[in-house]
């Protein structure tokens, strides 16, 4: 599992000027480093150093190559120290066991391990507690509250936060602000709660929102936690929603109902985890195996609906034609193990659900000994994340604006199941401006 890191940054005095004007400006600063390897879906706290003394942190994130065995680092949300930290004063306060390898980062910069990084934030932590808000996303308080847990909560934590960076894909806003998350002292209710920047609220702009969904009237008599988020750089705006009934641990699954306003489309997502499995090749692999009794009785569910939806009028309109006007999609993923550092989409194979149902009866998906198992060799094909977002951001896929207003029972029927339902609402712009 991706963790977050960190990485000691040495600028030279003809670099210092330039990097201090970025500072000043609020612009981000970009270095070339030597080459290393970090995901740049998980956070990268940057020790700033010049002088030998720390004199600011940042988020990093590895881009492209720099030259012969360089990368640029690009750096944000700088800040700086309410007083420089000696280097030398921070090597005294690391522990025996890491301090040469700590030392030897600090010499010449560098990516930290992971041991490294904690021990050098411990120090930070006590010699500058007031430091940065930065420091809180890797505190060990944080740490200690995500392992108390339970793992149920874990589950669906997991679930929510993957349907929200895929809302969030899809409408094109930035999946940074995830990594903002963090548990309070009690149990969340759901995975927004633990959102700072994008903060629940029952405010005008969300009622707005929902006031235009088919299927409020239902919605609003279920606890649920709603959150706005924006793009600062497009004017973006996302409501997401997240309504269950029971509590985290008890919940059976996240289903996704992404609503684009601007085309009136639905597009549903049913999430199912694959279990991995040896085959005879000694080599482990996903798959999914077949019957799977709870996902019958929600495709017989989703038949029910899409009989509702063919009885509505025909498209008349351009804007109402669809590559396939079935909106169910299945995503067959491994399971989900809760990260909140990780804002990287889990990969996964999305099946529209008319193809889900033609593959089930073929015999390429027969296992060696008469079971029936999907897995990525037998598929055929699938929409990946990339492929999945393209196709919905645009509305090529998706009910038609006389169908829309038949999903009404379908929030009632998800409601049921004791899911937490998330419904992903991308509005329409006005003269240039969300409304």
């Amino acid at each position: 599992m991706a963790t977050a890191g960190g990485f000691a940054v040495l600028l030279s005095k003809d670099r210092t000027t330039t990097f201090l004007e970025c500072v000043a400006e609020g612009l981000p600063f970009a270095e070339p480093v030597t080459d290393f390897q970090h995901s740049r879906a998980v956070p990268l706290l940057c020790f700033i150093v010049f002088g030998r003394k720390l004199t600011h942190l940042g988020l990093g994130r590895r881009g492209s190559r720099a030259g012969t065995g360089l990368s640029r680092l690009n750096l944000e949300r700088i800040e700086e120290l309410s007083e420089p930290l000696s280097v030398q004063r921070i090597l005294n306060r690391v522990q025996r066991r890491n301090a040469a390898y700590v030392r030897r980062r600090f010499d010449s910069g560098g990516h930290l391990t992971a041991k490294g990084f904690a021990a050098v934030l411990e120090v930070i932590r006590q010699l500058a507690p007031q430091a940065s808000y930065l420091l809180d996303r890797f505190s060990q308080t944080r740490v200690n509250r995500l392992q108390r847990l339970s793992p149920e909560a874990r589950d669906s934590l997991a679930q929510q936060k993957e349907v929200v960076l895929t809302a969030l894909s899809i409408a094109g806003i930035n999946r940074d602000i995830v990594q903002e998350w963090s548990p309070s002292e009690n149990a969340p209710v759901s995975f927004l709660e633990g959102l700072p920047s994008a903060r629940l609220r029952e405010d005008p702009m969300v009622i707005h929102d929902l006031m235009h969904l088919p299927g409020f009237d239902l919605l609003k008599t279920y606890p649920y936690s709603a959150a706005v988020f924006e793009s600062e750089a497009s004017s973006e705006r996302l409501t997401v929603i997240l309504a269950n009934r029971l509590p985290l641990e008890e919940q059976t699954g996240t289903d996704l109902i992404y609503f684009n306003e601007i085309f009136h489309s639905f597009v549903m997502v049913q999430y199912k985890a694959m279990e991995r499995e040896d085959g005879q090749d000694g080599l482990s692999r996903p798959v999914f195996r077949l019957p799977n009794a709870q996902l019958t009785k929600e495709i017989k569910r989703m038949d029910v609906l899409m009989k509702a939806l063919q009885a509505c009028p025909r498209n008349a309109g351009h804007e109402g034609y669809r590559l396939t006007e079935n909106p169910f999609f299945l995503k067959l993923c491994s399971r989900l193990i809760f990260n909140p550092d990780d804002i990287g989409l889990v990969p996964g194979m999305y099946l529209p659900l008319d193809y889900w149902k033609l593959l089930t009866q073929s015999p390429v998906i027969q296992g060696p000994r008469g079971g029936r198992q999907i897995t990525y060799e037998n598929v055929g094909r699938h929409f990946d994340n990339s492929a999945f977002i393209t196709i919905v951001s645009k509305a090529w896929v998706g009910t038609r604006p006389s169908q829309s207003t038949v999903l009404k029972e379908a929030i009632r029927q998800t409601l049921a199941t004791g899911k937490a339902l998330a419904i992903a609402i991308k509005p329409k712009k006005v003269a240039g401006l969300n409304r």
